[in-house]
């Protein structure tokens, strides 16, 4: 579908709100985790806490990768509308698929590890 390029830019900005929102979310869940692991040394728990801390790794690294990319299409964007300033609002630009795709598997995963992690805690605290 075509889209405007302030439709594009403003997808963009939606999505590095997104991605930032992730990315500090992760964070209390590495503290929670951190408590977790101080308040139980049991091995049941000290594996789902390593696997937790595993995911929360590769989140945030991938979370980087997404943001990287997001900002490289948003600059994509800008030079666009620099070279085209009369053409802005005009539907002529299509979204980069992949990169949607990639924010909408991301934004699963994420609420589904919050979801996991969630049902976790609850078993332990």
């Amino acid at each position: 579908m075509k889209n405007s390029l302030n439709h594009n830019h403003l997808l963009c900005q939606d999505w590095k709100r997104e991605i930032a929102f992730f990315k500090d979310e992760i964070n209390v869940f590495k503290s929670r985790l951190d408590e977790v692991a101080s308040k139980n040394t049991g091995h049941d728990v000290m594996v789902h806490v390593e696997h937790f801390e595993n995911k929360f790794k590769l989140m945030s690294i991938h979370f980087d990768e997404l943001m990287h990319d997001v900002n490289l299409k948003s600059d994509e964007i800008n030079s666009q509308a620099i070279a085209q300033p009369k053409y802005i609002n005009v539907k002529m630009n299509d979204m980069d698929a992949n990169l949607q795709e990639m924010i909408e598997f991301t934004s699963n995963d994420f609420y589904a590890t919050k979801k996991e992690f969630y049902k976790f805690l609850a078993t332990v605290l």
